[in-house]
């Protein structure tokens, strides 16, 4: 049955079973995998989802994007060991992932680690200090809006679990829920809060990517 047709024809859990009889015959299938991964999201079964970016993984190792959604999920559930495990890998393949770090820190402020916002610190200077002898501009200012974030003593805590959850639906293309936790997120950050201008900078990044993954999806149809 096409994709379209599951889309219209049946209930959620309807959809997801045809989905998933459906990857029974084509498990390499990686746009019933996104179908289902969205949908999934949706009825927020985070486990389930992590296991489906788990078999995308395994059918495109080389594509970063999956781990480093991964590990924002884990971030999202509450899995704070789990998703500093992923960042940290995704760091060690790429020593210049902001996102990874922006991870890292979210991870850190969720777990009260003031050691572990220390050790990121450091680790952000090391970065500063290569993206200057690399001249890496771009990457520097994201290491330096970092670096401002961490150095904020007084954190409102209840606004960050929206910024993640936009972030995770702006790279499903998921951009109404996005935009919903946006909204949430920009009332409750504090005016001038590194978060803030953070939030600008990522969004670009995401927004990008995202469109990115749709363009490679539609000619990978053609």
């Amino acid at each position: 049955m096409a994709l379209a047709a599951v889309e219209t024809a049946f209930s959620d859990e309807d959809k997801e079973r045809v989905l998933e009889e459906n990857l029974l015959l084509n498990p390499n299938d990686v746009g019933a995998l996104r179908c289902l991964m969205e949908m999934k999201i949706q009825s927020r079964k985070i486990a389930e989802v992590i296991g489906i970016i788990d078999r995308l993984m395994e059918i495109d190792p080389s594509d970063m994007e999956w781990p480093l959604l991964k590990s924002h999920l884990y971030a999202y559930s509450g899995e704070v060991e789990m998703a500093k495990n992923g960042f940290n890998e995704i760091l060690a393949k790429d020593p210049f992932r902001v996102e990874a770090y922006h991870g890292l820190v979210m991870a850190a402020s969720e777990s009260k680690s003031t050691q572990d916002l220390k050790e990121i610190e450091k680790r952000i200077d090391e970065g500063m200090k290569l993206c200057k002898k690399q001249g890496k501009k771009a990457e520097f200012r994201d290491f330096k809006l970092l670096e401002a974030q961490i150095r904020v003593k007084e954190e409102p805590r209840d606004f960050r679990p929206y910024i993640c959850q936009g972030i995770i639906y702006t790279l499903l293309r998921k951009n109404n829920e996005a935009e919903k936790n946006f909204e949430k997120f920009r009332r409750l950050v504090p005016k001038g809060h590194p978060y803030a201008t953070y939030f600008d900078e990522t969004m670009i990044a995401t927004k990008v990517f995202a469109q990115k993954m749709e363009n490679e999806i539609a000619m990978s149809k053609k």
